[in-house]
């Protein structure tokens, strides 16, 4: 894999590139795909298997670290989710400049809230062909719902307001604990302690509370459908606990011809990674693969 580097709103963006196999610069021009990360920022905490499965089956492949994330510039404890789809904008511009790659094939990959990031990315960019989106979130403001008990919601929305409210005031940011962005279930407490074992971790676990309130007004499912006519995958897990299925399902009812919807059977969140599940991940890379041959 290949580090380079790009920049985004004035930051240096951290970028890997896998080339396909055997490429050489007397090829024909071939497709390119960018893979996005969710929740931790960096594609290679959790999406290298997808980068390295695409380059295998014949395709550029490039990953980055948002900004403020990995090895990227940026302001730190930070989850802006419209600066996050800036630098894919940008990514684009990037993967189109290099030498082999035909810029007129370029495809997003995301998975968790990097499918939310691609959704939103592919309906306000045209150059995005084809689009595959797994396990991922798709209204901010009704998923951070469903993961809370009611009174918790309550407190969450109060929280951020009373911020707000704060922060215009003085000027400055209020951090917490990214798990009161994000409440953990137990597998997300299990798979978090082993990328801690692992060394996979890639940044701070506090956030400023002005994520939140970004959070709750990142609506993808809002513009999924002006991405048609091009085709989008959408891949749910039946058991995520993570990022409850009715995400997937209720955005891909709004989301217009061509698509398609697979289902993970008895599959939670982190199973359609290859770090915790090879055999349900293996469906998710097939899928994916199939689509982009079939689109891009």
């Amino acid at each position: 894999m290949e580090t380079l580097s790009f920049y985004s709103s004035g930051n240096r963006i951290n970028a890997y590139l896998k080339k396909p196999l055997n490429w050489n610069e007397s090829n024909p021009l071939k497709p390119g795909i960018i893979v996005l990360a969710g929740f931790s920022g960096n594609t290679i905490a959790d999406c290298s298997h997808m980068m390295a499965s695409l380059s295998e089956a014949g395709w550029f492949v490039l990953g980055f670290d948002y900004q403020g994330f990995g090895e990227s510039e940026g302001t730190q404890q930070r989850h802006r989710p419209l600066e996050q789809v800036q630098n894919t904008y940008d990514a684009i511009s990037f993967l189109e400049t290099l030498p082999g790659v035909d810029p007129h094939r370029i495809g997003l990959y995301g998975s968790s809230f990097g499918g939310a990031n691609a959704i939103w990315a592919t309906a306000h960019d045209d150059r995005v062909k084809v689009l595959v989106a797994s396990v991922s979130v798709t209204d901010g403001y009704r998923w951070a719902k469903s993961i809370r008990k009611p009174w918790e919601w309550n407190q969450f929305k109060d929280d951020i307001n009373t911020d707000a409210q704060r922060r215009v005031l003085e000027g400055t940011p209020k951090f917490y604990d990214v798990a009161e962005m994000m409440p953990r279930d137990p597998e997300t407490i299990a798979q978090f302690q082993s990328h801690i074992t692992s060394g996979k971790v890639f940044q701070s676990n506090l956030r400023d509370l002005e994520s939140s309130e970004a959070l709750l007004r990142f609506r993808p499912e809002w513009v999924v459908d002006k991405i048609s006519p091009r085709p989008v995958l959408m891949i749910y897990a039946d058991k995520d606990n993570r990022v409850p299925q009715e995400e997937q399902l209720n955005c891909f009812e709004k989301c217009k011809e061509p698509k398609k919807l697979v289902r993970l059977s008895g599959a939670s969140h982190y199973d359609s990674y290859e770090f915790k599940n090879k055999k349900i991940s293996n469906i998710v890379k097939d899928e994916t693969i199939k689509w982009f041959s079939n689109y891009l």
